[in-house]
């Protein structure tokens, strides 16, 4: 998988379809999911404000969005692990890793 970037501030979601055997896998039994960056743990249970969404109006089979600008990371890079739970497997499966560039903010004014 490509590295993918995060603007930090900014409202970019990094998409991307979960599949198995090559098929994007349903994910309406999912109950939970968390991606760990580090020592932080982003954990998401769907709600339309979460920072990890899936099963939303548009989204395609498999498919979970990323929003990560809001969170507080700290720069760099990242092997961002993502887990997925649902009643079959309360432990959740590790899907897999996600590679992450953390950018601070684009925006800022430069100096006078």
């Amino acid at each position: 998988m490509q590295t993918e970037f995060v603007y930090l501030g900014h409202d970019n979601s990094i998409d991307v379809i979960l599949k198995s055997n090559g098929a994007a896998v349903v994910l309406t039994s999912v109950t939970q999911m968390t991606l760990t960056l580090g020592t932080k743990l982003i954990d998401s249970d769907n709600d339309d404000i979460d920072p990890i969404r899936w099963i939303k109006s548009g989204y395609a089979t498999g498919e979970v969005r990323l929003f990560l600008g809001a969170e507080v990371i700290t720069e760099g890079n990242y092997q961002g692990i993502l887990i997925v739970y649902d009643a079959t497997n309360p432990n959740g499966i590790v899907w897999g890793r996600v590679p992450l560039t953390i950018i601070a903010e684009v925006e800022a004014s430069p100096p006078p």
